[in-house]
């Protein structure tokens, strides 16, 4: 059987942990069960930076405990086209891609809904994990056992900055403040809620007018000399509009000159994908 999973962009600013959007990029996985081991391969473009394949057998062994089912012996053959550990949703591929597995191998017939739930607590929050199944740009809630999202979809590219280091999600997570100021709540909350409402209007030009951000990104780009750099260079070309992909490093802006940024590696136009997960025998 064959999957893909869209590469995944998320916060889009100032929507930290709640939107998410689904990237025409995939990562392709190949799998059968005529084995007697698991065994896991990686090829494509980023298969060099893939240090191991851990986190196919940590979602397998969470599927188990909270489902009871013991995953069967497992044939993996990956295609790495997201670039990994850049904020474009490699580790949320594989997370959905090894759900996807269990549910199959185990019989466990679970519904999308239930894989969604299990793969947000699985990732901490449900930006990433959800458009990389459902697709389009998603509006995510999560509290406790609450899980909800909508869904909607749109026609646009976005151009990403990739640079040539990597930035690891949890340390950048652990970087973040536990309390902000009053006025720096309000300004994103101002902002997420513009940003959808426009959304919603059809008005998608002036959407990303309203992805500043004051809660999350300054304390990123702080924490990494390369990151500050890195973003200093794409500010002082003056974009329209920008925000951090993920927890970064790649950056989302409407830029068209990217003479003399510092570290960057690629870019990359990625139109919306509105579809998520595909699967196929």
């Amino acid at each position: 059987m064959r999957i893909m999973v869209p590469a995944t962009t998320t916060n889009l600013g100032a929507g930290f942990d709640v939107f998410g959007l689904a990237l025409d990029l995939f990562n392709e996985v190949f799998f059968s069960f005529d084995t007697d081991r698991t065994i896991i391969e990686s090829t494509g473009k980023y298969a060099p930076d893939l240090e191991n394949h851990d986190l196919f057998f940590e979602v397998f062994e969470f599927f188990e405990k909270k489902t009871g089912y013991r995953v069967p012996p497992v044939r993996i053959s990956q295609v790495c086209n997201i670039p990994i550990s850049s904020g474009l949703g490699s580790s949320a591929a594989v997370i959905v891609s090894a759900l996807h597995i269990a549910n199959v191998g185990t019989k466990a017939n679970l519904s999308q809904w239930d894989l969604m739930k299990l793969a947000a607590e699985i990732e901490g929050h449900p930006d990433n994990v959800v458009p990389a199944f459902v697709g389009g740009l998603v509006v995510c809630y999560q509290d406790g056992e609450n899980f909800d999202f909508e869904k909607f979809e749109l026609d646009f590219e976005l151009t990403f900055l990739v640079p040539s280091f990597s930035l690891c999600t949890n340390t950048m997570r652990k970087v973040l403040p536990r309390q902000v100021l009053f006025e720096d709540a309000v300004f994103n909350i101002k902002n997420s809620c513009q940003f959808l409402a426009k959304i919603a209007s059809g008005k998608l030009n002036e959407a990303f007018k309203y992805v500043g951000d004051r809660l999350h990104q300054n304390y990123r780009i702080n924490g990494n000399e390369k990151m500050k750099e890195f973003v200093e260079a794409i500010l002082s070309k003056k974009p329209g509009y920008w925000f951090v992909s993920g927890s970064g490093p790649s950056v989302c802006t409407d830029l068209e000159d990217f003479e003399g940024i510092p570290y960057l590696k690629e870019v990359l136009k990625l139109k919306v994908n509105n579809r998520g997960l595909i699967i196929s025998e």
